[in-house]
């Protein structure tokens, strides 16, 4: 065989040779097969029905509240017991909120955020982890209960990692004339690593003096880490953060995970405290 015979029908013989390649080979190897990933759950949904004694006439007497449909490490499907405390508190006390710049950090249902705005807030800005599923599932929750104030931008939505520069959710606020008057922390310290981060964005965005107010409603849910969630205003009072911080109220709630070990006193136990920034 002539050397221009061996060019003319080598490509023939290497392009046999992929087929046979193409027929071994199963191009759909990676393709997983159906079912092979768990579909995500659907929602589930929970009424809050306010204390009737606290609905002013052409206000909602229930919350249609709709939660994520599976744990995660959020824990946005739950409705948790300093959310329910300190919606009571806010929904029997009007003047806490009227009038108000109301932050919620971690608002998850949005209880809190919702019954201010109901209440007569000035503005309400309600932030969680910029999770898309979760982001989706509070809107649905803000735009069904408050369809109103959604509409008219009394009440809004920013995602929000704490710790991070708290621009665009100063940027929610009507005007730069103050920041905000009020912040809600419900259930959100027994996120031990996150203190420093959560204080950061707190004192970027309250508004400094006596008449500015957080207030952080917690329960220790695992009794043996019960100081690790009181370090929290521990390190609130730092020269770096510089919060004064008081206790005001202790209400006995359902324990959210009853079957837990500790003493259920403890795990009951919902502690209100109000924090805030002495003017300089």
């Amino acid at each position: 065989m002539s050397a221009a015979e061996q060019t003319t029908h080598a490509p023939t013989t290497q392009s046999t040779e992929d087929e046979d390649d193409e027929d071994l080979f199963d191009t759909n190897l990676f393709e997983e097969p159906e079912g092979f990933r768990p579909s995500t759950p659907p929602p589930t949904y929970e009424t809050y029905t306010r204390n009737p004694s606290n609905v002013k006439q052409n206000t909602p007497h229930t919350l249609d509240i709709q939660k994520m449909g599976a744990r995660d490490s959020l824990w946005a499907h739950r409705v948790w017991n300093g959310s329910l405390v300190l919606a009571e508190h806010l929904d029997c006390d009007k003047t806490k909120t009227q009038g108000k710049r109301v932050l919620e950090l971690g608002c998850a249902a949005a209880i809190p955020s919702m019954l201010s705005a109901i209440n007569g807030a000035e503005c309400v800005v309600a932030t969680d982890y910029p999770n898309p599923v979760l982001m989706k599932t509070i809107a649905r929750n803000l735009e069904t209960n408050c369809p109103e104030q959604w509409k008219n931008g009394t009440l809004k939505l920013v995602p929000h990692q704490w710790g991070h520069e708290v621009q665009e959710v100063l940027a929610a606020l009507p005007d730069t004339t103050r920041k905000f008057d009020v912040i809600y922390l419900a259930d959100l310290i027994f996120n031990h690593t996150e203190h420093r981060a959560l204080l950061t964005t707190c004192k970027a965005a309250l508004e400094p003096g006596p008449q500015s107010a957080m207030y952080v409603y917690f329960s220790s849910h695992v009794v043996k880490w019960a100081h690790k969630d009181l370090a929290f205003f521990e390190i609130a009072k730092e020269e770096e953060f510089g919060f004064c911080v008081e206790q005001f109220d202790k209400v006995k709630a359902t324990a959210m995970f009853p079957d837990d070990v500790g003493d259920l006193e403890v795990r009951e136990t919902v502690h209100c405290y109000r924090m805030w920034l002495p003017l300089k």
